[in-house]
């Protein structure tokens, strides 16, 4: 179960924070819903809607992202800011975020991939 975080906005704009547990699918699906609220909001006229391609250059740079932190934290780069776990924490929770939305504009279920992907690993590296 992934935790998630809703939140509302009300009438007075006061903010409600509520912390759910959600499947690996319930994710996927809450990230689309989320995505298409801001993706529609852009301005359609300029064509700032993120597209599969604009998404997967969003993803590389997210993963350069997670290599930069984890370079700062392996001592293999010196930061001009210290690295920490929590840095890398949002770093690959942004990356899980656009992985959601790509699977979920292809119609692909992560959840049931994924249980394959662990079964894979286990067959053929434990034995």
């Amino acid at each position: 179960m992934i935790r998630a975080i809703i939140i509302k906005s009300g009438f007075l704009k006061c903010v409600v924070v509520t912390l759910v547990s959600v499947t690996l699918r319930d994710a996927q699906h809450l990230c689309w819903k989320n995505f298409r609220k801001i993706n529609d909001k852009l301005d359609p006229g300029r064509g700032n809607g993120w597209t599969p391609f604009v998404m997967t250059t969003d993803l590389l740079e997210e993963a350069g992202e997670v290599a930069a932190v984890i370079k700062g934290l392996e001592g293999f780069k010196p930061p001009e800011k210290p690295k920490t776990k929590e840095m890398l924490a949002t770093e690959l929770s942004d990356l899980l975020y656009i992985i959601f939305v790509l699977a979920e504009h292809y119609g692909i279920e992560l959840e049931e991939s994924f249980l394959q992907a662990v079964n894979d690993y286990v067959l053929r590296y434990i034995k």
